[in-house]
């Protein structure tokens, strides 16, 4: 007989777990989920939002919370260093404007493409293994990158690292399942500031070493964040989220109680179960025989797809989003050294006659100490926006912190249309970066929320792809445009700006105080 009958003509629930642990493994696998649908109302239970949260913020979750700020001040050394890096080639190699913004875009043009690869990689195999591969991978790149013989073999070795850092971004995706929900947002938001202490950091030594030693020792000392974060991913537990999804209850388990350990708490009494379900414990027949005649079960989730029609909005809006939220984070970020180096008449940004045009003659020479210490100061400041983000983003909601963050970073490029002192320029980026770090914070929460835990990983996979096209596509377009007229740059983020924000608001879920799925 199927189990689904054996199940049914059992006259309790205990008779119906003993038929259960009686059937061979395929049909045990089925009736495991109804064993832990029915121990609810035999003893205790918890799911994990319960345990996580049951743990609170101790001292497992600052661990967390260290390995993941080391995750973003290794990929902010690895990026930052694109606007940086361009004059050092062109004194070396004697590159031509259009090959110095391909120097600028080859880290992402490996981002794009490893990036839905990676989330696939961290879905099938492990948010642990994923990161710890790609650390790696990045590390011997980026030490590769030194002995480049030619600016096309630097390319090249760069596209690769590029293809190794997309995966830090699943750190992302690792700190958001091991916080509490009461305290996800706010902590990953100011976690993000070391994504700008990471950029200043690489500006401040690229300031001491670029002048003496040249770029190959910047791209090496670049490389060690790498290093030292794949050493520290040997430490890091399995998501819980993931076992559980795989099925592994015992290591799921395994982990909580390391979790609880390590804080000093219990965890709720009872047996660790997927999902609570609130209605009275019965036997689903017609369920039962279906999944009796499968030769494997699925998540719901995972044959969806990103594309399913639950998600196909939230998606392509998602996806929408952060192309152009990547064409305005690194359009700004290869805009600012632009704009502050290039030579004005009164050394202002905006003179009538004479700033609209940059000098194409090629000087050979590398950003000036001045300049270095805006960059520095520009760049801290998106540590303002994301402190910030803590205050707004569960008070007013995800899509009302993404508007207001991308309506401000448009508002604000319009100032640059004007005649401003250099201060005045300094000060205008300075809240430019800040609002366009805090609607990118908040976009990888909000991503890291809205799909459920078999989707998540991917669909923070494919955001963080498509963001790399926006980004990829900054350099070519600023530079190009800055070439003919300064002014160009700054209308187009405006416009972009605003496509961003009406973008925003208009997401179908809103997940302030939604629990992950």
């Amino acid at each position: 007989q199927s189990a689904a009958v054996l199940i049914e003509q059992a006259s309790d629930v205990e008779n119906k777990t003993n038929v259960c642990l009686n059937e061979d493994k395929e049909r045990g696998e089925a009736c495991t989920k109804f064993i832990h649908s029915s121990l609810p109302h035999l003893k205790g239970s918890f799911t994990v939002d319960d345990a996580i949260d049951s743990c609170g913020f101790g001292k497992f979750q600052w661990i967390i919370a260290a390995v993941f700020a080391l995750s973003l001040v290794a990929s902010a050394t690895e990026i930052m260093m694109l606007p940086i890096l361009p004059l050092s080639l062109e004194c070396e190699w004697g590159l031509t404007p259009f090959e110095q913004s391909l120097s600028s875009a080859s880290v992402f043009i490996g981002w794009l493409v490893a990036s839905p690869i990676w989330g696939i990689v961290c879905d099938k195999y492990g948010r642990r293994k994923g990161l710890l591969l790609a650390s790696i991978t990045g590390f011997v790149f980026g030490i590769l990158t030194v002995f480049s013989p030619s600016f096309y073999v630097f390319l090249a070795l760069r596209v690769a690292v590029g293809f190794a850092v997309a995966g830090l971004a699943q750190s992302v995706t690792l700190a958001t399942e091991f916080l509490p929900t009461s305290s996800r947002a706010q902590s990953l938001t100011v976690l993000k500031c070391f994504w700008a202490f990471g950029a200043a950091l690489e500006a401040g030594i690229a300031l001491v070493i670029l002048p003496s030693l040249g770029w190959r020792w910047l791209v090496g000392f670049s490389a060690l964040p790498l290093a030292l974060f794949g050493v520290c991913c040997w430490w890091l537990p399995e998501s819980v989220r993931f076992d559980i999804a795989q099925g592994r209850m015992i290591e799921a388990r395994a982990t909580l109680d390391r979790i609880a350990e390590l804080n000093g708490v219990s965890l709720p009494e009872g047996e660790l179960i997927h999902q609570r379900k609130e209605e009275t414990v019965e036997l689903d027949q017609k369920t039962l025989r279906e999944k009796d005649l499968e030769k494997e079960e699925k998540q719901p989730e995972c044959s969806e797809g990103l594309l399913h029609p639950k998600h196909r909005r939230t998606s392509i809006q998602l996806w929408t989003l952060w192309i152009l939220s990547g064409f305005l984070y690194y359009g700004l970020t290869v805009y600012t050294p632009i704009l502050l180096e290039t030579s004005f008449q009164n050394s202002t940004a905006i003179q009538e006659e004479t700033r609209v045009k940059r000098s194409t003659q090629s000087t050979c020479k590398l950003l000036s100490t001045e300049t270095y210490v805006d960059i520095v100061v520009t760049t801290m400041s998106e540590a303002p926006g994301y402190i910030l983000a803590t205050y707004i983003i569960d008070r007013i909601g995800r899509r009302a912190t993404l508007a207001v963050g991308y309506g401000v970073y448009a508002a604000s490029w319009i100032a640059l249309l004007f005649p401003v002192p250099r201060f005045v320029q300094v000060s205008i980026l300075f809240v430019i970066r800040s609002a366009i770090a805090n609607s990118s914070q908040t976009a990888y929460i909000y991503t890291s929320e809205v799909y459920p835990t078999s989707l998540r990983a991917q669909g923070l996979g494919m955001a963080g792809g498509l963001c790399r096209f926006g980004a990829m596509a900054a350099p070519v377009v600023t530079q190009v445009f800055a070439s003919i007229n300064l002014i160009f740059p700054p209308i187009i983020f405006t416009i972009v700006g605003i496509g961003a924000a009406a973008c925003s608001i208009l997401f179908p879920i809103e997940t302030k105080g939604r629990l992950m799925k």
